[in-house]
């Protein structure tokens, strides 16, 4: 049975060595230097673009670069190249690191933003691209919904992938087709799939084969990062995920209700009556027809997306300081100093939804 990341419930250690949240270090290292929160801001046309990215990348958050028609989106107002993640179509990967044999002496890190993870020419074409740049080349993929798509990335050495399909707020394929898997369910399954990894490994070892894949052999202790996306419109749900086992989390919701979000249409609209117009920001899927126009120019498939007035109520710093405090806490109940404790570590129970309306105020 599925449940979703509101039915979750984080249980605390037995006993936390744990005084002060300040023995507490939830950041990570940076690529491109410094210490970030373990969030990716979603790469939405809608939130980011080259006039707002720096002023993201300059925050406790890494941001992605935004599928447009054009390379000139990398092209920083200030003449600068953008060197940091970038969504590219896969069709557009291929352009770059694959028929193309021009190289450039940077690192390049590339999300390939594709509506179905699960394609099989995905896979290869990212396998042949890292044969050829090896470390120089770091890709992310997705968005999956089946566990056991984990083993076919790390088979193609991809770092990381997107895990969640039709979660998002702004998006409709699970409406219109069906197809869903829960956050929860896929991380638990994601956990399965590096047992079985590391399982035959320690088989191996011992001069045992036990499974009849020799593939999985060859991985050789590669582990593809798990990056949890959509839907993770709130904090707790964040943390959660991590908690699961997600390395990362990916939001865009929460990031439309900042003030360095609003690039597109503003529309002030008073929701108490009361005459207290606050700005609303329009949010919207990226396979919606305005995400579709915004990336390709025109309506390309059936659009499997919605859009909404988003209230305008926070902005990165007060939503930095709310993230990190609240991650901070999580950690020292549970016993973890670092995100390498706390990272598929923490014991959890499901609650039923009577339970998650007692305490959700």
């Amino acid at each position: 049975m599925m449940y979703s990341l509101d039915e979750v419930g984080l249980i605390p250690a037995d006993i936390s060595s744990i005084e002060h949240r300040a023995d507490v270090n939830p950041f990570i290292q940076s690529p491109f230097g410094g210490e970030k929160l373990p969030v990716f801001v979603a790469p939405m046309t809608c939130i980011l673009d080259s006039s707002n990215i720096c002023t993201f990348s300059q925050s406790m958050f890494e941001p992605i670069m935004p599928v447009r028609p054009g390379w000139d989106r990398l092209i920083l107002p200030n003449g600068s190249r953008w060197l940091g993640w970038q969504a590219v179509t896969l069709d557009e990967f291929i352009n770059m690191f694959v028929s193309c044999n021009a190289r450039e002496d940077i690192k390049h890190y590339i999300l390939i933003d594709v509506a179905n993870g699960h394609m099989e020419k995905l896979f290869k074409v990212v396998k042949d691209a890292k044969q050829e740049y090896g470390d120089n080349l770091v890709v992310m993929v997705g968005n999956i919904a089946n566990p056991n798509t984990y083993i076919e990335c790390c088979k193609a050495r991809v770092d990381y992938v997107r895990v969640g399909i039709g979660g998002g707020s702004g998006c409709t394929t699970s409406v219109q087709t069906g197809i869903h898997a829960s956050i929860p369910y896929i991380l638990e399954g994601i956990k399965g799939a590096k047992n079985l990894i590391n399982n035959y490994e320690v088989s191996a070892e011992l001069g045992m084969k036990i499974y009849s894949n020799p593939e999985i052999a060859n991985i050789k202790g590669f582990r593809t990062k798990v990056v949890a996306d959509g839907g993770i419109n709130t904090i707790a749900k964040a943390i959660k995920c991590l908690a699961l086992g997600a390395d990362y989390v990916m939001m865009g919701k929460c990031f439309a209700e900042c003030e360095e979000g609003t690039i597109g249409p503003i529309k002030y609209m008073d929701p108490t009556g009361n005459k207290s117009f606050v700005a609303h920001n329009l949010y919207y899927g990226q396979s919606s027809e305005r995400g579709q126009i915004d990336r390709f120019g025109k309506v390309k498939s059936n659009p499997e997306g919605t859009d909404c007035w988003i209230p305008v109520t926070t902005n990165l710093v007060t939503f930095t300081t709310q993230f990190e405090a609240a991650l901070r806490s999580a950690m020292s109940y549970c016993g973890a100093k670092t995100l390498d404790e706390f990272i598929g570590k923490v014991h959890y129970e499901y609650m039923s939804a009577s339970e998650f309306s007692a305490y959700m105020k």
